[in-house]
């Protein structure tokens, strides 16, 4: 039996949501559509590819092989028509649109809360969208055309995405003020060894970046917590709980207000210098919104 090549819009939708939800009725929930419809669609795209999508279950619809492989190709049709849409909308001279842009706690807490609010003042037809993701995160965010742009920590980059390094990276050691740490003006890694410390989990580029430190250094730190949040770390330093080493942008308030003490760490200030900033597929189509979005944040200090 021949197959027929004609793959519609409406049964890759079908296969996308099911794919997304795990669910056929879940999907049909969320597209206006009777389960009966959207299995017609699955059975039918099914069909044509001569594959099975799904395995089906009771209690569980999981993507076959070939269903792995169709939905990578999926995702990218829409991504496409997506970044078709923005650019016909593109055609007048108003920035309007959607914007989505991915970041890091530290930068989205310390360095962009008024570049957004100053946006959404200069642009108010742009609907801007900020997801919180870690740098690693945020980079596979990027690759996989799920995003706009990301402003992530530039280290050993993939080549298909454009990097514009703008901030420079200075981690520093925090502890409490009464600290015997405190008051040096400088602490090597080594001398840290016999301390407590509450660092960031290792899905975060800063303590990707301060286990590779601590490597060339040759240094164990006795790590006493992992956090994913900097604000608990820096609470817990706060009540002398233990040390850490954390971006200095977001301890820079707590120290002029005597809540924390800083100390440079030597060995991570005689390294090459690390710098966060925006990051972007060489592929994508780039929307007014998000050109405007990276003019603006060239403005920021």
């Amino acid at each position: 039996m021949p197959l027929n090549p004609d793959i519609s819009f409406e049964q890759m939708k079908a296969f996308r949501a099911v794919a997304e939800r795990g669910s056929f009725s879940a999907a049909a929930t969320v597209l206006f559509r009777t389960q009966s419809a959207i299995s017609i669609q699955v059975a039918r795209l099914e069909q044509n590819l001569d594959q099975k999508l799904f395995y089906r279950s009771t209690k569980l619809v999981e993507l076959t092989p070939a269903g792995a492989i169709l939905l990578g190709y999926v995702n990218r049709i829409f991504d496409t028509l997506q970044e078709a849409r923005a650019a016909i909308g593109d055609m007048d001279k108003v920035v309007k649109g959607r914007l989505v842009i991915s970041t890091s706690d530290t930068t989205a807490c310390y360095r962009l809360p008024l570049l957004f609010q100053e946006f959404q003042h200069r642009y108010p037809l742009v609907e801007l969208l900020i997801q919180n993701h870690t740098s690693p995160q945020t980079i596979d965010k990027v690759l996989n055309r799920e995003v706009d742009i990301g402003i992530a920590t530039i280290h050993n980059m993939p080549s298909q995405l454009v990097c514009k390094p703008l901030f420079r990276r200075q981690d520093i050691l925090i502890c409490h003020p009464q600290h015997r740490l405190a008051n040096r003006a400088d602490v090597l890694l080594k001398d840290l060894e016999n301390y407590p410390v509450v660092l960031l989990d290792d899905k975060c580029s800063s303590r990707r970046l301060l286990d590779d430190y601590c490597a060339e250094a040759k240094v164990r730190l006795n790590i006493a917590m992992e956090l994913s949040s900097i604000e608990v770390v820096k609470a817990l330093v706060k009540i002398d709980t233990g040390i850490s080493i954390v971006p200095e942008i977001s301890v820079r308030a707590d120290i002029e207000q005597g809540l924390l003490a800083g100390v440079a760490v030597a060995d991570i200030a005689q390294q090459r210098a690390v710098q966060t900033g925006p990051i972007y597929h060489s592929a994508r189509y780039l929307s007014k919104a998000a050109q405007a979005f990276l003019q603006l944040l060239e403005t920021v200090e």
